[in-house]
């Protein structure tokens, strides 16, 4: 799946924000400010496809060394080598990443707050691929397959192991939606719930197909949930303030309050 595709189709559908019809308004639950988030967007989305565009020329293909030097337990998935589990890894993040879309689409309708709804998800995918690219192109660690192939692989990307940017890209995806639903609908567990399950599958199916050590899921675990939650925190819609006189039995006392 090319995601860069994927972002450049978010940042096309944020720019046609403003041509929207403001329909749903009280089911808005985020301040988007173009002039913020489009820079935001756009250099997270650089960031996300720029080392993919020239990975052949930035990855240095070297021997992955001995297998005996890694530690335990990544040293356990040295050899794993699935297609099926390759396979049904891309459809899962892929589905990860769609079906909430699809949901949200059903639940608002072609409306601005899609749109605002839309424009924080594709930041909370740019900008968790970029982190990721930084990871990956700077470490260049082999993946688990290529430590027993004779001669070593010639492809950049079985050099890209760390970290798991499959499971990243789960994890943010559904804690974005996670926080999406429970801002607008109230606390639930059940969202965070399939997170964990959909995420923790994933990082089994990546190593099943020999592409990450175990350890290199940890980091992608941390990366995608903290963008997934930080991301749609810092563009939380405040609630109205109000100024209040009470009454106390010295007089009165003015009091601010704001909806959160």
């Amino acid at each position: 799946m090319k995601k860069h595709w994927i972002l450049l189709a978010f940042f096309v559908f944020f720019i046609c924000v403003s041509a929207m019809a403001d329909a749903g308004p009280e089911l808005s639950v985020y301040e988007i400010h173009p002039w913020v988030d489009g820079p935001v967007l756009g250099m997270a989305a650089l960031g996300a496809t720029l080392p993919v565009v020239f990975q052949s020329r930035i990855v240095h293909q070297t021997n992955p060394g001995n297998e005996h030097d890694v530690d335990w337990p990544d040293r356990q998935v040295i050899g794993n080598h699935s297609d099926f589990a390759a396979y049904a890894s891309h459809v899962t993040v892929a589905l990860a990443i769609a079906t909430p879309l699809v949901f949200d689409y059903q639940d608002l309708g072609w409306s601005r707050t899609l749109a605002e709804d839309f424009t924080v998800y594709a930041e909370v995918l740019s900008i968790d691929s970029s982190i990721n690219n930084l990871a990956r192109y700077s470490v260049q660690r082999p993946r688990p397959e290529a430590y027993r192939q004779t001669p070593p692989p010639t492809d950049p990307g079985s050099y890209l192991s760390f970290d798991a940017g499959h499971v990243a890209s789960t994890f943010a995806a559904l804690s974005a939606a996670s926080m999406t639903y429970n801002y607008r609908y109230g606390p639930h567990a059940w969202p965070w719930i399939i997170t964990g399950v959909v995420g923790v599958s994933e990082g089994y199916m990546r190593s099943a197909a020999g592409k990450h050590f175990y350890t290199h899921h940890i980091l992608g675990m941390a990366v995608g949930t903290s963008v997934g939650i930080i991301v749609p925190m810092l563009h939380k819609r405040k609630g109205p303030t109000s100024l209040t006189l009470v009454p106390t039995d010295h007089g009165g006392q003015l009091v601010w309050h704001r909806d959160f």
